[in-house]
């Protein structure tokens, strides 16, 4: 069964743009949050998680099973994923 992928990004993000476009390229099923487009209520929750995963809040940060990956480190990505 393939990993679950969970992306939060940020929209104006270069590394997030190559990740996405790595992600869609490679056919990886992902979820993905833009935080800096989230509003009100809906934003702090997010936040929190991501904190949980990455205290530095930078992005992109990347959840695929139980790894954490900071950043567009297509290396550390394809071990993860197992491409």
């Amino acid at each position: 069964m393939p990993q679950k992928v969970k992306l939060f990004t940020l929209s104006t993000c270069s590394h997030c743009k190559a990740t996405k476009k790595f992600m869609t390229d490679n056919g990886i099923d992902f979820d993905c949050t833009d935080i800096d487009l989230l509003q009100g209520e809906e934003r702090e929750p997010v936040i929190q998680e991501v904190k949980k995963y990455n205290p530095n809040m930078t992005f992109p940060t990347i959840i695929i099973g139980d790894k954490v990956i900071v950043g567009f480190r297509e290396s550390a990505i394809r071990e993860a994923l197992g491409i």
